[in-house]
């Protein structure tokens, strides 16, 4: 019957002759053999230049009626591995970001890591070198980066905590600043409005009311928020990226609220 991914769209015969692939902030990356078919699958579809085209230079706190939030699609991975390369998490002005996520050799390439026929991870990879195959307890970095100072958890935890701290920060700006409260649902288009703080989406005529009172600071936290928790993997693809998109969004809500950005580090 054929579907969204079947085995045609791994073993097509044009596929090994692609040298580069288009993204969506307008950029090409080049690939090799068979990653073009994993590059142009997981790249999402949104980036930086999508968000500047949408908020189309805005007040920073002034309501857009005319926005929507931006979905940067599912399962993100090459997104994140490309990090800056791509440019397709939502990069601040003046700011730098990590580039393609260089792992150590063989570790080059999507399949070094993932079986291409179920994806599963070849954790005997992962203790070439570590000492564990759960990528969730290897830590890259002697840094702690939600400020627990704990060097010995995984990166994951890191980056976990600092995303929690940042929904927080969407949700008190969306009360305190926009002035309509929101609730996430994981279902499109995500963001619901919540007048009434009971954490549920309002309801109009029986259908769940989408949240309307975007400005161009929050769509840019928002955005950023759901692509580091659109890949799975984003721990190992490219742990720093994650990191500073989360860190750049915390401090620019911060500033909106007046508050001072503890804990968290870049």
């Amino acid at each position: 019957m054929g579907g969204v991914v079947d085995c045609d769209t791994c073993h097509n015969p044009g596929l090994p002759k692609l040298t580069e692939i288009p993204l969506p902030s307008g950029m090409s990356h080049p690939v090799a053999g068979f990653e073009a078919a994993c590059m142009t699958c997981h790249q999402g579809r949104a980036s930086t230049v999508t968000i500047e085209n949408a908020i189309a230079g805005g007040s920073d706190d002034v309501i857009n009626a005319e926005l929507r939030f931006i979905n940067p699609h599912y399962s993100v991975a090459a997104a994140s591995l490309l990090g800056s390369t791509g440019g397709l998490g939502y990069q601040y002005p003046n700011k730098t970001y990590e580039p393609r996520f260089a792992h150590a050799r063989p570790v080059s390439s999507c399949t070094s890591c993932h079986d291409p026929h179920n994806l599963t991870v070849a954790e005997e990879t992962c203790t070439t070198c570590h000492q564990t195959g759960n990528s969730r307890e290897i830590r890259v970095s002697r840094m702690s980066y939600d400020g627990s100072g704990n060097l010995n958890q995984g990166i994951r935890r890191d980056i976990d905590t600092n995303r929690q701290r940042l929904f927080v920060l969407i949700t008190d700006y969306a009360r305190e600043v926009a002035g309509t409260p929101l609730v996430y649902v994981n279902r499109h288009p995500y963001f619901f409005a919540d007048h009434n703080g009971d954490g549920k989406p309002d309801q109009r005529e029986g259908a769940s009311v989408s949240y309307a009172s975007w400005t161009p600071r929050l769509l840019k936290a928002a955005y950023n928020w759901k692509f580091v928790g659109a890949d799975a993997g984003i721990h190992v693809h490219n742990p720093h990226y994650a990191l500073q998109l989360l860190y750049d969004s915390a401090e620019d809500l911060s500033n909106a609220l007046g508050r001072e950005l503890t804990d968290m580090k870049r």
